[in-house]
């Protein structure tokens, strides 16, 4: 990292603090949380609000075919531009920060740098990503990949939500163009830069109070189905049950026993089972479950599914039960932008924290974009570690803490170029 110092870039912190909190009254549920799926009456009034800070910031303001709002300041250079932000939808009971922090710093930043420093040497802009979690579509990072043309083919007619509704009519309900999406593709951003809560508990259990991210870990999504036998409740015996669900069970259990074993930073998640034929007075004879699985490193991701794999088949062939596994989506590990790694890093020290390189158990908008530009990504801490719940939460001092060394690193990539 070069040694050379930049100035701290002073932010208006009132401003970020209110505006953080009226985005999260958009979805917000009565019994805590928020939800802001894509193509909603949530979403659309937080985009509404989003477009009316950019505005107010006298940023060049438009939205793209699937519904990204950008907020632009024109380079006296022109070339490449310097883009931050990150997305503005919510997992269903979400919390307030989870790609808002991101969303909001990023006007912030932007903003202040234009107010304070007028126009920058290289285009600078700030960008409110439509979607990432798929909690209404399975779509996962669907902005992000419309803007690195990583969009699959009939993509917006195939998929549906649990309604029914195609992922185009829901483009529609918003006054988007399905047949526009391609208009989406950005070939002309140079360095991409998001802001985000950790969701994690390293920073605040060993400090410091910034993250530098140089890698986001890859996942693995598989379905494990269990076949067994349906039986009377009452009548069979227990000795003779062929029962898809304790398979399922113990499967579970053995995966989060490979996990643990291979230790930091393997995860595996089961985030959904079901039954059939799913009656109270009935022996389950299939068990349908998924399986999230993230490491960082290639080699151990996929030694980790492998075992993951083997692990299973062993519970079935001891409890007499069939077993199907498959892959739903696989991203590999990504390793992000060096050069803007070490931009971040002096941005941190400017603000007076040595921070820490971390790798990112989440995935995140940035680890798509890594296609089309060069990417870093800041983290400040999680309290407690919470995220995609509503006690997320990062203190008020660190959510500054962040936007300012975030508009600090965006002063260096576009103001100093």
């Amino acid at each position: 990292m070069s040694t050379r110092t930049v100035e701290l870039v002073e932010i208006d912190e009132r401003r970020l603090l209110r505006r953080l909190d009226d985005l999260a009254q958009r979805g917000a549920l009565p019994g805590g949380g928020l939800y802001r799926p894509l193509y909603s009456s949530a979403w659309a009034s937080a985009m509404e609000l989003v477009s009316a800070w950019l505005k107010e910031g006298e940023l060049f303001v438009r939205r793209d075919a699937v519904g990204n709002v950008w907020g632009r300041v024109e380079g006296s250079r022109g070339g490449r531009a310097v883009v931050t932000g990150s997305h503005i939808d919510t997992v269903r009971g979400g919390g307030a920060l989870d790609g808002a922090l991101g969303v909001v710093a990023g006007i912030e930043a932007v903003a202040s740098l234009w107010e304070r420093y007028g126009r920058p040497t290289r285009i600078l802009e700030c960008v409110a990503i439509c979607e990432e979690e798929g909690s209404r579509f399975n779509t996962n990072f669907w902005g992000s990949r419309a803007i690195a043309d990583r969009l699959e083919p009939n993509e917006a007619e195939r998929v549906r939500d649990p309604d029914g509704v195609t992922l185009a009519d829901g483009m529609r309900a918003v006054g988007l163009d399905p047949s526009n999406l391609a208009s989406a593709v950005r070939r002309d951003i140079d360095m991409f830069v998001e802001l985000h809560i950790e969701q994690g508990p390293i920073l605040e259990d060993h400090g410091p109070r910034l993250g530098v991210v140089t890698t986001i870990a890859g996942s693995a999504h598989l379905e494990i189905v269990v076949r067994g036998q349906a039986d009377h409740a009452g009548a069979m015996a227990m000795t003779r049950r062929r029962d898809a669900m304790l398979g399922a069970a113990t499967m579970a259990l053995a995966i989060a026993d490979v996990a643990t074993k291979m230790g930091h930073p393997a995860v595996a998640t089961i985030g959904t089972i079901a039954l059939e034929p799913a009656q109270v007075n009935v022996v389950p004879g299939v068990a349908r479950f998924t399986v999230d699985t993230r490491h960082s490193e290639p080699a151990r991701r996929t030694e980790l599914i492998t075992q993951i794999g083997d692990a299973c088949r062993t519970v079935a062939r001891e409890r007499g039960l069939d077993v199907e596994i498959r892959s739903l989506r696989d991203r590999p590990p990504v390793t992000l932008s060096p050069r803007v790694a070490d931009v971040l890093r002096r941005a941190c020290f400017a603000a007076g924290i040595p921070p820490r390189d971390m790798t990112s158990g989440a995935g995140h908008d940035a680890q798509v974009l890594s296609a089309a530009a060069n990417v870093g990504m800041l983290f400040v801490p999680s309290i407690g570690g919470r995220s995609h719940c509503p006690e997320e939460a990062t203190a008020a001092e660190d959510v500054v803490l962040g936007t300012r060394a975030l508009a600090t690193a965006l002063h260096e990539l576009a103001y100093q170029a």
